[in-house]
């Protein structure tokens, strides 16, 4: 496990690559279900346990129709599994690290009364994680950082539209 996080942290440096994954499904699986439960972790505070994990499914589900349509529709099917490992991996160990930053704010806390620090560590995760994203999907497509940071970008606008639309703050 110790060397899956390890991969996972390297790939969140871009020292290493999606492919660097074994193409497997207990690791997909692994993988799937550490972001889940992540995901739940971070929107607990907010939404209760049982609207926690209705978010996290929602959040899982957008993840992977994305990325198996996109690789799909760009006849990359084989890459399916050591990219969904690699995004759900990564996103799990993003956040962890925003965790702390999640636990800080109150439910209900005025965004403008957090401390100026908690606002920009916000911020640089949030660059990071979508940095990551784009460097993922980049090898995914074969394509160029441009390219992964466009589809990044799409995916982030798109799951966060549906994500407000169902769970209105």
């Amino acid at each position: 496990m110790l060397s899956l996080v390890r991969i996972w942290f390297d790939i969140c440096l871009w020292r290493a690559a999606p492919q660097d994954l074994p193409a497997s499904g207990l690791l997909l699986s692994l993988s799937l279900g550490c972001y889940a439960l992540v995901s739940l972790l971070v929107s607990l505070g907010s939404y209760g346990l049982a609207g926690a994990a209705r978010l996290a499914l929602l959040d899982l589900g957008l993840l992977a129709v994305f990325v198996l349509s996109l690789l799909y529709l760009q006849e990359k099917t084989a890459r399916i599994y050591q990219t969904l490992s690699a995004l759900a991996g990564t996103g799990s160990l993003l956040g962890v690290f925003a965790l702390p930053l999640v636990w800080w704010v109150q439910p209900g806390q005025d965004p403008e009364q957090l401390p100026a620090f908690i606002t920009v560590l916000w911020l640089l995760l949030l660059v990071w994680n979508l940095l990551v994203m784009a460097h993922i999907m980049r090898h995914a497509l074969s394509s160029s950082l441009a390219v992964g940071l466009g589809v990044s970008l799409l995916y982030v606008l798109v799951s966060k539209q549906i994500i407000g639309a169902i769970f209105p703050q």
